[in-house]
């Protein structure tokens, strides 16, 4: 193959109609990586081959990669001349081929989605169809739908289960889940599909699909225990559906970063211990204010729920283990107040909570945000976030002032 000199190689360009790099021509890749339901991703990892150059996704999932070239890029036995790699724990690896110097040139921001990684094999689960239409929010293309169970062998009966909105970072598979589990002798049950994954009109539709994931796992009372939700996202129509439709069922649920606020407000809602938790740079947060929508719900309703805003994070977690840890703590502490030995329901007694401040939003950052016993607090209780226990409102208030450290990437 004949080797061009750098000028022969720019007249080579030119005649080929390619735009023309210099030596040492420095560029900016910018862009957003998304999951492939369109949540933001942060922390994902670019890397540009064979320049050796990375960077990492924001709270908010966009990158900007730097990088000079001083030389030209001689293509491959593929012709490519390079390739842009964005991987993320939990996801399939893209590999995007560069053809053309053109790329690098080019003055639109790049839109990369990645796919979760597949459901692992082992779980016991099925995939049915359903109406997309039952869907409350999002999509309703998809008509698959998909139940998965998780239930360690040492619970002999399961007590509780915690039912988990497989959207954005929800996965049965995590390990500090499946401890969770086996600590609380519970089951993990994790839904997915466009018809459920984002809610659903009516719980009812998926009772005969529970009933099954009971028979298939050898756990027939997995039909009728107590259970606690989760959802992130638009997966927070699915943690909010159950304390509307099984509110005397409902131990607990959690709103993770919600998309939009209307989800938050259904009725018997506020029944339900909830936590709602947002980050203070998410988009989403600051165009629909779910702490003031929580503020609201604690004055007009009386609502069982907390807003525990996250300092200097975005739509995905600052930390996914800490952040787990920290929704693990709020589910014990609704088992410690409403779980009887039978598995009844006690109903939640406002007064016997704790109250914790607002978080100072034009302050920013990470806050010790005021907590006291219902009846010290200083500020207005008809307003303040309710807080299931004394050692949940330590905890609360330890999460809210501390910068988690990444246990890598």
């Amino acid at each position: 193959m004949k080797k061009y000199s750098l000028w022969g190689w720019i007249l080579a360009a030119l005649l080929l109609g390619h735009t023309v790099i210099a030596a040492g021509s420095s560029y900016v890749l910018t862009g957003k990586v998304m999951d492939t339901d369109d949540n933001w991703l942060n922390d994902a990892k670019l890397t540009l081959s064979p320049l050796r150059v990375d960077a990492y996704t924001d709270a908010n999932g966009e990158f900007s990669l730097e990088f000079e070239i001083n030389e030209p890029l001689k293509p491959n036995k593929r012709k490519n001349i390079a390739t842009l790699v964005v991987a993320r724990r939990g996801h399939i690896t893209k590999k995007i081929p560069i053809k053309s110097m053109d790329f690098f040139s080019a003055s639109k921001s790049i839109e990369v989605k990645l796919s979760p990684e597949p459901v692992d094999s082992s779980l016991t689960g099925f995939t049915v169809q359903m109406d997309p239409k039952n869907s409350i929010i999002g999509r309703s293309s998809g008509t698959d739908a998909s139940f998965y169970v998780y239930i360690p062998e040492s619970v002999k009966t399961v007590k509780a289960a915690f039912y988990i909105s497989m959207h954005g970072i929800g996965n049965i598979k995590t390990p500090i889940l499946q401890k969770f589990a086996e600590d609380e002798q519970l089951a993990l049950v994790g839904m997915n599909g466009d018809p459920i994954k984002r809610g659903i009109s009516s719980v009812a539709l998926i009772e005969e699909h529970i009933q099954k994931l009971a028979e298939l796992s050898g756990h027939p009372e997995l039909a009728d225990v107590p259970i606690m939700t989760f959802g992130h996202s638009n997966g927070t129509g699915f943690s909010a559906s159950f304390p509307r439709d099984w509110p005397e069922r409902t131990i607990a649920w959690v709103a993770f970063h919600p998309g939009f606020s209307g989800y938050i407000q259904f009725p018997n809602t506020e029944k339900v211990p909830a936590m709602v938790m947002c980050g203070s740079i998410d988009k989403y947060f600051l165009n629909a204010r779910q702490d003031e929508v929580v503020a609201t719900m604690r004055k007009d309703r009386n609502a069982a729920m907390n807003v525990m805003v996250e300092g200097g994070v975005g739509h995905g977690p600052a930390d996914a283990e800490s952040t787990w840890a920290f929704i693990i703590d709020f589910l014990k502490a609704s088992m410690r107040i409403r779980l009887n030995e039978d598995g009844s329901l006690k109903p939640v007694e406002i007064e016997k909570g704790w109250l914790g401040a607002h978080y100072n939003l034009e302050a920013g950052g990470r806050q010790l945000i005021e907590v006291a016993p219902y009846h010290d607090f200083k500020g207005d209780q008809s307003t303040a976030n309710w807080l299931p226990d004394a050692k949940f409102a330590e905890i609360w208030q330890s999460y809210g002032q501390t910068q988690p450290a990444k246990k890598g990437r």
